[in-house]
């Protein structure tokens, strides 16, 4: 699945839901940055136009261009 407005405000919301002392800020901004992390580790989709150039080799790779969506 590609990103989602609606998927990712869910999400967010029962992580922040799931913060039993909602006066705990800290524990509210790392649900918050916790489900949006994890939406867009399993969410994202790198459509990847082009890999010309790229050469084998660890850490070496050539001029490829994509998008995320």
């Amino acid at each position: 699945m590609a990103l989602n407005g609606n998927t990712l405000g869910d999400a967010i919301k029962a992580a922040v839901d799931g913060v039993s002392d909602k006066t705990d800020r800290q524990a509210i901004f790392r649900a918050i940055g916790n489900a949006i992390t994890t939406h867009i580790t399993t969410n994202a989709v790198v459509a990847v136009a082009s890999v010309s150039g790229v050469t084998t080799g660890a850490g070496v790779s050539g001029p490829g261009t994509g998008t995320v969506s």
